[in-house]
């Protein structure tokens, strides 16, 4: 389980890469809905987040907010949101 928790963290400081360097840049935004919307950064670091943790374990479930998500064999399942709030 530790070793768990370490790829979680390792995982979210390189999405907050992503995100702290295009904090205040041009974004391309896509809308999901009326006022849900995405923007290329949260794919970006959505995407980095299920590398990592694929690269690990590649047969745990992922669900993602932005993305269809991984489906795994494991009992495992992760739960990714790297950038919760854009609208706010």
């Amino acid at each position: 389980m530790q070793e768990m928790i370490k790829l979680a963290i390792h995982a979210a400081q390189e999405a907050g890469k992503i995100l702290k360097e295009n904090f205040g840049g041009s974004v391309d935004i896509e809308y999901k809905g009326e006022i849900n919307l995405v923007t290329d950064v949260d794919m970006m670091s959505e995407k980095r987040i299920i590398e990592i943790i694929k690269g690990k374990y590649p047969d745990h479930h992922i669900l993602t907010e932005e993305s269809e998500g991984q489906k795994g064999s494991s009992s495992y399942r992760w739960i990714v949101d790297p950038l919760d709030g854009t609208t706010n």
